[in-house]
């Protein structure tokens, strides 16, 4: 009887995971997803607001985001450090997240706060959610 009822109660707790995407959720995996790789500290979430979430089927949902960043280094420095140093972790890591923090940020300085809202669209791939345009 006992292991009858630690079965139970394991797959009644695993049962309760949520499937949904929350808020919460959303706010982390964007913070991941602008955190590099490296240990070069490039920017301090400052603000990160879900203004909505919309559930496009089981597999899609979209949220608006809006998020505020302070930069801990200037854009032009990580840049020229990527040219000097091609084998250096920032390089092989963080290339692709300093170009997309240009393109999102422009050229931005060390001490700088900027803003900005996006629609994220989400997708539901092997029991997880990721990612897939911001």
């Amino acid at each position: 009887m006992r292991k009858f009822l630690i079965v139970f109660a394991l797959l009644f707790f695993a049962g309760c995971g949520s499937k949904e995407l929350t808020k919460v959720k959303i706010a982390d995996m964007i913070i991941n997803y602008y955190t590099p790789y490296s240990s070069t500290n490039i920017l301090i979430p400052r603000s990160i607001d879900v203004v909505w979430v919309r559930k496009v089927n089981k597999t899609k949902v979209l949220a608006k985001v809006c998020y505020q960043f302070q930069f801990l280094t200037d854009y032009d420095n990580l840049v020229n450090y990527i040219k000097k140093r091609p084998n250096s972790h920032l390089a092989k890591f963080d290339f692709g997240l300093v170009a997309l923090l240009g393109r999102k940020f422009g050229p931005f300085k060390k001490g700088e706060i900027k803003s900005r809202c996006d629609e994220v669209e989400f997708a539901l791939r092997y029991n997880r959610w990721r990612i897939e345009k911001i």
